[in-house]
């Protein structure tokens, strides 16, 4: 639905901030909603591929627009550039090619039959159900009820993320890779059949046209989980354990004599220091600095 509750916008904003700052993120995470009417008689305002670029444009590069301009894009089939898209969200039923194996042998696979298998194991959501794909500026500002979040980051503010599911849940957060049809869509398109986060490894597209970063991973939640999430991860940042970026342990004694050259002396003059204290206490052998 569209925003029109001032109470709903600052509840995103709020998710946002609350994000930002427990996991100190580089960018801000991603609304996304998939809609099952034209945007216009919605009345989206958002940016069109083709209506305002004069191109086609990927959903990995609808998301960076996202990411790193805080810009709305909404997509219907004529804005879309990427295959795998259009067949993963539904906009358009798989030719006997994209399901047979051809687009993956040689490439992804060594055989056709390999490449069969791979390209029948990607999710994807019902024909005709949905009209158009919208990916929102960051969260403090979303025109839409999204129905997935997008988080890129760390694989330690990764953990994070997953360990806040488990502690609401129990249950382990999915990992898939194929190294095919970039991580996001195929996340995405998951996270809408089963209601249960995911993790992705953002593939070749994502890192190509979305510039995801090197280091970065993807979480991808629906967004009615959010508010439980960033509950649990403000609940065991209490325990001042479970913390990001993760407190090192400190608490041991360092041991110099495995440093070249002068850690034999270095060692000598710490045994020396213990004799002093020893003999300064009156102590007997086998008293000395704790380890």
């Amino acid at each position: 639905m569209t925003i029109s509750s001032q109470e709903v916008l600052e509840r995103y904003r709020r998710y946002s901030n609350d994000l930002m700052e427990i996991l100190r993120l580089r960018t801000k995470p991603v609304g996304v909603a998939l809609l099952d009417r034209d945007p216009d008689e919605i009345g989206i305002s958002a940016f069109r591929p083709f209506r305002h670029f004069r191109r086609k444009l990927t959903f990995c590069q609808m998301t960076a627009a996202a990411r790193y301009y805080g810009m709305g894009m909404v997509a219907t089939l004529e804005d879309m550039a990427c295959p795998g898209e259009i067949i993963i969200f539904g906009f358009a039923e798989p030719p006997d090619y994209f399901l047979d194996g051809s687009l993956s042998y040689g490439l992804y696979t060594r055989t056709k039959e390999a490449g069969k298998a791979l390209d029948n194991s990607l999710p994807r959501l019902p024909v005709g159900r949905y009209k158009a794909l919208l990916t929102m500026p960051p969260l403090d500002n979303v025109i839409y009820e999204p129905q997935v979040v997008m988080i890129y980051g760390t694989p330690g503010q990764m953990v994070k993320l997953v360990t806040a599911y488990v502690y609401i849940s129990g249950e382990k957060v999915t990992l898939s890779a194929s190294g095919k049809a970039g991580g996001s869509d195929t996340a995405v398109a998951e996270v809408l059949l089963t209601g249960k986060p995911r993790l992705a490894l953002p593939g070749y597209g994502d890192r190509i046209v979305g510039h995801v970063e090197d280091y970065e991973m993807l979480f991808v939640t629906p967004a009615s989980l959010l508010g439980d999430l960033i509950d649990a991860l403000k609940e065991q940042s209490k325990t001042n354990f479970i913390v990001y970026p993760p407190m090192p342990s400190i608490f041991y004694r360092v041991d110099f004599s495995a440093i070249p050259v002068i850690g034999p002396l270095y060692d000598k003059f710490l045994k020396e220091v213990d004799e002093k204290v020893r003999k300064e206490r009156g102590g007997g052998a086998g008293e000395g600095r704790g380890t």
